[in-house]
């Protein structure tokens, strides 16, 4: 494995997989641990209220019955009142039946005489003289066990209903529950881990391939990048996709560096082997006091050419650096006649020098266009400066300028060779050039063209022979917004 492959994992440390099995256990634990709380408490409270109204309903339903136990001396028959106790205890399931007297002082009748007295005397007696209780019986909790008693009351005296009831299976069922739920829990997140390890996995391995494609930039370049995963729909396949869009970015860029490398030094070597052999040959005459004015001056008109070719290399290169920085460009209102004519009046020297003419044309009246002044007169400069040298010498090179309100023109028209229809994008690319090219370094169109589209607009090449017709199309100045 390449070191640079190796130092990433070490940087990795606690790696993606354990965080993401950590996070996943830990989200797993918090959420069963708040089931657990909202579940288990309330279960034993209902279980509780229920077993309080149970013992409750079996008091009031036992009643009627002691009530109409006939009485003697004031109390009970004994042995009715101890069956009706019996009874009592083995049709609710309770644990013990006392009777009291509203004294409370010893029972009348208890079904387990030997347990203790002390907790169910003193419930008792609240039971006894509090009159509240013959609606609303009293309860209490004493080991394990619920107390419930109630007032009643025959024709004659009043007496006090005591049932003890378990509470233990309370206790029991939510042992039950908290030992079931452990076990679901303990399932639960045993099945999160597996499926945890396995996602994470795979996610992790995918995350790798990328990871080695991008290692993989030193050993295999731009061109034989293979990235996986790329046509997956989910984040990483998108990261995948996004990732061969950069290659795919990144190789264009490349292969126009290098295409600038190879071009620029093709026409800088050029201009400057002519600069160096004529400064050299003028040193020769001025050496040896043997100097041609004439000769002279054709070399230095020669020279001059080659620095303005430098000259045009270094805007060209210019251009391209605040392009491709994305600097903002001026919107404001321009009227493109002016623009027009202004660069045509730039161009005349050179057009007499070839016996050429540059004609403005317009529709009448002005026309107004939204964007950057200096911008449009880079374009308009660009397409006069190809349309002169394609140009054939005694022809015009027209510039109309019009169209629409909402959409304004500019034309560049030339009587040259014309444009070949499979040249037609190409002369837009960088560092690209027509065949019918003389010179130039394939910048001047692209960056027209991009310069255009900064501004809302287009340049292309429409069909006008004889020659080549480029159209500059603009975003439209409504007419409250135009500046005269």
């Amino acid at each position: 494995m390449p070191r640079s492959s190796e130092g990433a994992r070490r940087a990795t440390g606690f790696g993606l997989r354990p965080r993401l099995l950590a996070a996943l256990l830990l989200t797993s634990a918090v959420t069963l641990a708040v089931a657990a709380l909202a579940l288990l408490p309330p279960l034993k409270s209902r279980l509780r209220n229920a077993a309080i109204s149970q013992t409750v309903s079996a008091i009031e339903a036992a009643k009627p019955g002691l009530g109409s136990i006939p009485l003697l001396g004031g109390l009970p028959l004994r042995h009715q009142l101890r069956a009706q106790a019996v009874r009592l205890k083995q049709s609710t399931g309770e644990e013990r039946v006392i009777i009291w007297t509203t004294e409370a002082r010893r029972p009348l009748e208890d079904t387990d005489p030997d347990e203790d007295l002390l907790g169910a005397r003193a419930l008792a007696r609240i039971a006894a003289t509090h009159e509240s209780t013959r609606a609303h019986p009293v309860h209490a909790e004493e080991g394990g066990l619920l107390l419930v008693a109630s007032l009643y009351e025959t024709q004659q005296h009043k007496f006090v209903l005591e049932l003890f009831a378990k509470l233990n299976y309370a206790d029991q069922a939510t042992d039950v529950v908290s030992l079931a739920f452990l076990e679901a829990a303990g399932a639960g997140l045993l099945v999160a881990l597996l499926l945890g390890a396995a996602l994470s996995s795979r996610l992790v391995r995918r995350l790798r391939m990328l990871r080695d494609a991008t290692i993989g930039l030193d050993d295999h370049g731009l061109q034989d990048l293979t990235v996986a995963d790329a046509d997956s729909r989910d984040e990483i396949g998108e990261l995948a996709q996004a990732f061969t869009q950069m290659r795919e970015r990144l190789s264009q860029q490349e292969d126009a560096r290098r295409a600038f490398v190879a071009t620029a030094s093709h026409e800088l070597r050029t201009p400057l082997t002519s600069l160096d052999g004529m400064l050299e040959l003028l040193a020769d005459d001025l050496d040896s006091e043997r100097l041609d004015i004439e000769d002279a001056r054709e070399r230095v008109a020669s020279a001059q050419e080659q620095t303005r070719r430098l000259s045009s290399l270094a805007s060209d290169l210019l251009d391209l650096s605040r392009i491709d920085a994305a600097l903002e460009l001026r919107s404001e209102p321009v009227e493109l006649g002016e623009i027009a004519r202004a660069v045509s009046a730039e161009f005349e020297l050179r057009a007499l020098e070839r016996g050429q003419m540059i004609s403005v044309e317009g529709s009448g009246g002005q026309c107004w266009a939204e964007g950057d002044p200096s911008s449009i007169a880079r374009i308009v400069r660009i397409l006069l400066d190809n349309a002169l040298r394609i140009a054939p010498s005694e022809s015009t090179v027209t510039v109309t300028v019009g169209g629409p309100e909402l959409t304004p023109t500019l034309e560049v028209s030339d009587n040259g060779p014309g444009v070949p229809p499979e040249e037609t994008e190409l002369i837009f690319e960088r560092f690209k050039r027509g065949r019918s090219a003389e010179a130039g370094f394939g910048l001047g169109l692209a960056i027209g063209r991009e310069l255009a589209a900064r501004m809302n607009g287009t340049l292309e090449l429409i069909d006008g022979p004889p020659g080549a017709t480029f159209r500059m199309r603009l975003t439209g100045v409504r007419t409250g917004a135009q500046v005269e």
